[in-house]
């Protein structure tokens, strides 16, 4: 992966200095515990993997037990608070009980979407391991290597050609870290299911991922905004697709949205958010704001984005304003960081 540098964006906290966040001791710690010993040593370190962090440590051979479980630990955590939220006048075990069973559901979603690909995508696949005892396991190493490397191939074309025309990136920071998801329904007009789907993927998870490097771990949230400017009925996409987008980010990212803004969405937007609101879940509808016009943008933006990091479409003033390259947000940038932020990476 090659290095990049632009100074229009402050540099991060130093990655090799970072924390690890705990789950918060709440009340609800005994609950997380109970989960955690239902899970089997598969199903923890799928969770765990669901921090990008964890997911490189465990690679490289820097990650502990102890990171693994308490990553694995912070994931319960977040489908607890949410069954808390939707059921607060029951038992305790009956929201634990639905919590287990849903986030088991995602475990099992995450294997099956491969979203550890996905993510490492445009890394170079390692080469088999040297340790194999014998012929067999050499050549059974080899051949998962190279249906990694196919599968990882496969994804990289479907995303470049999903985001040829810049239609998602994660550019900037909020004033408290959190990564912004950017998104620009203009550009789009035809509509591959899998790869609006996986793009879909790939993108929030980059975001978490910025987040989770550029706070030390101690943000675990992102902020999602779409940028209307331009669009027409011929960029929605079939709701179907739609539908099915947000039912996954229900049932398999909660508690990762801070905040959800529409910008300067036109009248005939009218027509199909009439439809596609009442896909939302109750948790991510509190969370959308509709924002229109120049003075709205500034009261809202101006108290979460610096100039810095916004874009002209919120601030007027707005410094990040170069264009996106996309080859270089993929092949360039890495996976960790935001397009156009300062960053060094061993060659």
């Amino acid at each position: 992966m090659g290095a990049t540098t632009a100074a229009t964006l402050p540099t991060p906290a130093n990655p090799a200095t970072a924390t690890t966040a705990y789950p918060p001791k709440t009340k609800e710690t005994n609950s997380v515990e109970n989960i955690f010993s239902r899970l089997s040593d598969e199903q923890i370190e799928i969770a765990a993997r669901s921090s990008y962090r964890y997911l490189v440590g465990s690679i490289n051979g820097s990650a502990s037990e102890d990171d693994r479980d308490k990553h694995a630990k912070a994931m319960i955590s977040r489908y607890l608070q949410v069954e808390q939220k939707l059921h607060a006048h029951s038992l305790s075990e009956q929201w634990e009980s639905i919590a287990f069973e849903k986030m088991t559901k995602t475990l099992a979603f995450r294997v099956e979407k491969n979203v550890d690909d996905i993510r490492l995508c445009f890394d170079k696949v390692p080469s088999s391991s040297s340790s194999a005892e014998n012929e067999e396991e050499k050549k059974a190493d080899d051949s998962h290597v190279e249906e990694t490397r196919k599968e990882r191939t496969r994804i990289r074309k479907g995303l470049e050609d999903r985001f040829q025309n810049g239609a998602s990136v994660v550019r900037g920071y909020t004033k408290d870290g959190r990564a912004l998801f950017l998104n620009f329904p203009r550009t789009e007009t035809c509509w591959n299911e899998e790869f609006f789907i996986t793009g879909n993927i790939y993108t929030i998870e980059r975001a978490l991922a910025c987040t989770e490097r550029n706070t030390d771990g101690e943000k675990s949230k992102i902020v999602v905004m779409y940028d209307y400017n331009g669009y027409a009925m011929k960029n929605s996409p079939p709701t179907q697709l739609v539908k099915k987008l947000l039912y996954n980010l229900r049932d398999h990212w909660p508690e990762r949205l801070e905040h959800v803004f529409v910008v300067d969405a036109p009248f005939i937007f009218r027509a199909f958010w009439a439809v596609i609101k009442h896909f939302i879940d109750p948790i991510t509808k509190e969370l959308v704001q509709f924002v229109t016009g120049e003075e709205m943008k500034r009261k809202v933006f101006s108290e979460i984005v610096s100039e810095e990091h916004a874009t002209p479409w919120m601030l007027e003033e707005g410094k990040n304003s170069e264009d996106v390259d996309v080859q270089k947000y993929f092949h360039e940038i890495p996976f960790d960081y935001a397009y156009g932020e300062e960053c060094r990476v061993p060659l």
